[in-house]
């Protein structure tokens, strides 16, 4: 009867100490999926800001902010403010750091070590475990982010770009394999004993001198984590949807450089180097080609007055500017290759940051594209696309990709980030603008009114001016365009009849006689249309 009384007591005690080994082992998991993710996570960032190689959190944002519509991406930027960027990736970051720090606890799970353990050094199924873990996610990552691996933001070519990010992935995640495995052996309880050549009381010294050592360096990662995301923090594109504005109510003809318009998908723009960017025209043309930045300056040049819009720009919004543009032409370059072959319908532009836009390629040729290296008579600013960018007369900005890297000729469409959210993608509407008057003016005598119209390479036929809310129209005088690819300037001399609250409007007719449309629509997705509205008060 005795022995029967003592069962429980000692199945309770082998249960509390297989508790306690449990819970030591998965404090000592979490703990060395912590170190391993903050340690991926340094070595992450050093890529980023110093080989150009995207990190995964990005990798995972480009591909899912191409699975969300163009209402949704807007609602997301407006709910992060000025943060919009920079907010979902520091908390995909969270994210990634903490799915590490659990996954820890699977490769406890897969390895079943009994504890405590007896050797110092990690066992060949441990490292084959944490070997596999890396390839899983390594895998995972190739497939998975396929499509936006070929970004480079130091300029390498599309296939070697795909190359190197890879590189970047395997080192990462072997990385984290291998600060997984070490730390998870150095973290998990010992078994002390006097037969493996030195005390006890060593034994214990040297596993804490492990346990120290791996929280120096989990504290070390941390810390260099910290600094790198300070240094990104800093080259934060924070100049995005920067807009020109007229300068006394006036607005000049070519926007300069500095006051230009700026639009930009990344937190931080490509910094590409001339030693490693190359142009590649590929794809269904006669000769496939390659140039460096020298060799392209070698081709036959143009000179042209381009205006951007953006499709974000509203009725009397800044969204757009002018510019004289240097660089060759679509049909130029193609013209060295042995021209388009017959099945070619689409030509595709490809950037160093992974930003794709297809469009007709009949459509691009007429318009005349231009692939530019320089800028009111200056290489092209990196926020505009150095070293080379498209300009195509007639499409909204989006689709005037900048720091370009490859011209592919194709027969079918290819989805990017704009159109595969569901963005417009045609010819940019109609707009006019009033700069000026926009505030009070005194009564007495006749008002200048003026302002600008644009229609992309149709031209503007005429521009009329209500001061009624547009019950009755006065036609306008056009000045003659730079080019046939920018924006036009009109007046009209005002005579008011008395004084009081007036409401100005605009609109405009293209060169092919159709009348900007009255329907008033947001930007999103198809970009805004209707009138511009001024209202004037004459004291």
């Amino acid at each position: 009867m005795e022995k029967i009384q003592e069962h429980p007591e000692k199945d309770a005690r082998s249960r509390q100490t297989r508790l306690r080994y449990g819970l030591l082992a998965a404090l000592a998991a979490l703990g060395a999926g912590l170190v391993a993710s903050l340690v991926t996570i340094t070595i992450m960032g050093f890529l980023r800001l110093f080989a150009g190689i995207p990190t995964p959190v990005e990798l995972f944002g480009d591909r899912v902010l191409k699975l969300l519509s163009a209402d949704t991406f807007v609602r997301m930027l407006v709910t992060f403010g000025h943060d919009s960027k920079l907010g979902p990736l520091s908390l995909a970051l969270w994210g990634m750091l903490a799915l590490g720090t659990v996954l820890g606890l699977l490769y406890a799970l897969l390895v079943r070590l009994r504890l405590p353990v007896q050797s110092w050094q990690p066992e060949k199924r441990e490292w084959l475990t944490a070997a596999a873990l890396s390839l899983v996610m390594i895998l995972l990552a190739v497939i998975l982010f396929w499509d936006e691996l070929r970004q480079n933001f130091l300029g390498l070519p599309i296939d070697q770009a795909r190359f190197a990010t890879i590189l970047g992935l395997i080192l990462q995640f072997c990385a984290y394999g291998f600060i997984l495995c070490l730390a998870y052996r150095m973290l998990i309880p010992h078994h002390y004993t006097e037969e493996s050549g030195s005390s006890v009381q060593s034994q214990r010294r040297r596993q804490l001198l492990q346990r120290a050592g791996v929280a120096v360096v989990g504290l070390g990662a941390g810390v260099a984590g910290l600094q790198l995301g300070n240094e990104y923090k800093q080259r934060y594109t924070s100049y995005d949807g920067t807009q020109a504005h007229p300068h006394n109510e006036i607005t000049s003809p070519i926007t300069p450089n500095d006051e230009h318009y700026v639009v930009t998908q990344n937190p931080i723009d490509p910094t590409p180097n001339l030693d490693v960017w190359r142009l590649e025209v590929t794809g269904l043309v006669g000769k496939t080609g390659t140039y460096t930045y020298e060799q392209l300056k070698q081709l036959p040049s143009t000179s042209r007055a381009i205006t951007l819009e953006c499709i974000a720009n509203g009725p009397g919004s800044g969204l757009m500017s002018t510019a004289i543009w240097h660089g060759v032409t679509l049909k130029t370059l193609l013209a060295h290759h042995g021209e388009a072959q017959n099945t070619a319908k689409y030509v595709s532009f490809s950037s160093v940051d992974g930003y794709t836009v297809s469009l007709p390629l009949q459509e691009v040729l007429e318009a005349d594209a231009l692939l530019a290296w320089q800028m009111n008579g200056s290489d092209l600013p990196l926020r505009h696309g150095y070293p080379l960018r498209v300009l195509i007369p007639g499409r909204y900005g989006e689709e005037n990709p900048k720091w370009l890297t490859r011209v592919d000729l194709v027969d079918h469409f290819i989805g990017g980030l704009y159109s595969d959210q569901g963005w417009y993608n045609g010819q940019l509407h109609t707009m006019s603008r009033i700069d000026h008057p926009r505030s009070a003016r005194k009564f007495g005598g006749p008002i200048e009114v003026g302002g600008i119209a644009f229609a992309g390479y149709r031209g503007i036929q005429k521009v009329e001016v209500s001061t009624d809310a547009g019950t009755t129209w006065n036609t306008a005088t056009l000045t003659s365009p730079l080019s046939p690819d920018t924006w036009v300037f009109w007046n009209w001399t005002w005579q008011p009849a008395q004084a009081g609250d007036y409401t100005l409007v605009v609109r405009a007719t293209d060169g092919t006689g159709e009348q900007q449309t009255s329907h008033r629509q947001g930007t999103v997705p198809n970009g805004a249309t209707g009138y511009h509205e001024v209202k004037v008060t004459l004291q």
